[in-house]
């Protein structure tokens, strides 16, 4: 017959249960040397940080390298979790509610938005053949009509209405006139005065140009000055005529016709590209502005002016001088001759 329990070696009961623990412990040591299996579509991962296929497959495709291998898969992944480490970092390290990532962030957002949602609404924007021949029909006088224009060339001096500079500058222009009227060859049309305006004109836009003032329309205009060409240019009609000698307000003038142009209407063929252009541009600008209202109203934008008001020292405006607020108000409005 067995021993009653009590009885029973001591030894035996008391290592059972010891040996059956030591044997769990190893049981679980060995599973943690297991390899953890990844997530779905996770190529790699850390310390609140993966990199996921997609990540991969749009690095890949966006990132100059070589051709599919093992080598440059890893070569590629290992880029990948430097940069999904130190951006790990950088969240740790609280940068991103640092108020000039937030900046970044939201233009990068912004700009992804415009992408994704309004470039394709602008891309599909039209005109029609019939929308451009309204809009040339609407303003082909005002907008597609060649205005008249004479080209002409000046020799002039300001003698600011004094008598005195009249009778000092006149003699050279009456010499200049005659000798162009006396022999036009070698006072070629095209060159207006030719050099012999270097000394004999103030108008230093055009002195080195033989006096040549270009294109002008005929149609008067608030310029006192240029109104007083275009009159002595007026009954000038063929390319060399001259003008008499006119002493006014406005200086001493002696004027030379280059050439003259009549008043043409500008076909539409020659117009309809920039008119298209022009209506495709106006539709787009209405569609970022309605896509901006739009967005804006559905976000229900609450402003409080009272915290607003409250800011107290605010840093200075990118780009500018601080202005002393007790000088604000001493700044004039427009800027005044020194």
């Amino acid at each position: 017959m067995s021993a009653p329990a009590s009885h029973r070696p001591i030894g035996v009961r008391r290592h059972r249960p010891l040996w059956g623990g030591v044997f769990a412990v190893l049981l679980l040591a060995g599973c943690g040397k297991k390899e953890s299996q990844p997530e779905a579509g996770v190529l790699a991962k850390g310390d609140r940080w993966s990199v996921r296929a997609d990540d991969f497959r749009h690095w890949w495709s966006t990132r100059p390298g070589p051709v599919d291998s093992p080598q440059a898969r890893t070569e590629a992944l290992d880029r990948l979790v430097e940069r999904a480490a130190l951006a790990a970092a950088a969240r740790k390290a609280g940068l991103e509610s640092d108020p000039e990532t937030a900046a970044r962030i939201e233009a990068i957002l912004i700009t992804r938005l415009q992408e994704v949602q309004l470039a394709p609404q602008l891309e599909a924007v039209t005109v029609s053949d019939e929308e451009v021949r309204a809009v040339y029909d609407a303003r082909r006088e005002s907008a597609y009509t060649q205005p008249e224009a004479v080209r002409v060339a000046v020799l002039w001096f300001n003698t600011r209405g004094q008598q005195p500079l009249v009778d000092r500058y006149r003699p050279r222009l009456e010499q200049i006139r005659a000798e162009v009227s006396a022999d036009p060859a070698k006072f070629p049309v095209t060159e207006g005065f030719g050099p012999i305006a270097v000394g004999n004109t103030e108008h230093r836009e055009s002195r080195l140009l033989g006096g040549d003032l270009g294109w002008l329309e005929v149609a008067a205009g608030s310029d006192a000055w240029r109104n007083a060409v275009l009159r002595l240019a007026a009954p000038l009609q063929n390319p060399g005529d001259l003008s008499g000698i006119e002493a006014g307000g406005d200086g001493l003038f002696l004027v030379r016709l280059i050439g003259r142009r009549a008043a043409a209407e500008k076909p539409l063929e020659s117009v309809r590209a920039q008119i298209r252009e022009s209506l495709l541009a106006q539709r787009r600008e209405q569609l970022r502005e309605d896509f901006t209202r739009r967005l804006l109203a559905a976000s229900m934008p609450q402003r409080f002016p009272g915290a607003l008001d409250a800011l107290a020292e605010l840093p200075p405006r990118a780009g500018t001088d601080p202005v002393p607020p007790e000088a604000a108000g001493d700044l004039p409005l427009f800027p005044t001759e020194p």
